[in-house]
């Protein structure tokens, strides 16, 4: 994926862990590959890299009543309208894979430290 404004990934960025607000540049919603969850992808507002996050049906926190699921013992898949709600409300982070300078050996990500929110959101492959 290539960001539409021709920037390229930095890879001497340096680990900051930082927030940025909201991101300037669109994100795309799928369905995981499992089909279980959905997967918010986009470029990193810092450092520019491929960034990709994964969140799971099911989970408290990701669009869906955990404790039903939990009981229930299957995922249970919100609806659109609810996900792209939670969506644009999560802080998402850098997860470009690539081992920034000054990368801590505990940092949560593979990126640069960089936190945002969604501020665009289109839908592809979401059923």
């Amino acid at each position: 994926m290539t960001e539409a404004s021709g920037a390229v990934h930095d890879f001497n960025a340096t680990y900051l862990e930082s927030y940025l607000g909201v991101a300037p540049n669109g994100f795309v919603r799928l369905t995981a590959e499992d089909g279980e969850g959905l997967r918010v992808q986009g470029t990193c507002p810092r450092c520019h890299g491929d960034t990709a996050s994964e969140y799971r049906y099911g989970v408290p926190g990701t669009g869906t009543k955990g404790l039903f699921s939990a009981l229930r013992r299957t995922p249970v898949a919100p609806t659109q309208d609810d996900t792209h709600s939670l969506i644009l409300r999560e802080v998402h982070f850098c997860e470009c894979g690539h081992p920034h300078p000054d990368l801590p050996a505990d940092a949560p990500f593979v990126g640069c430290g960089a936190s945002w929110r969604v501020g665009q959101l289109s839908n592809r492959g979401v059923g």
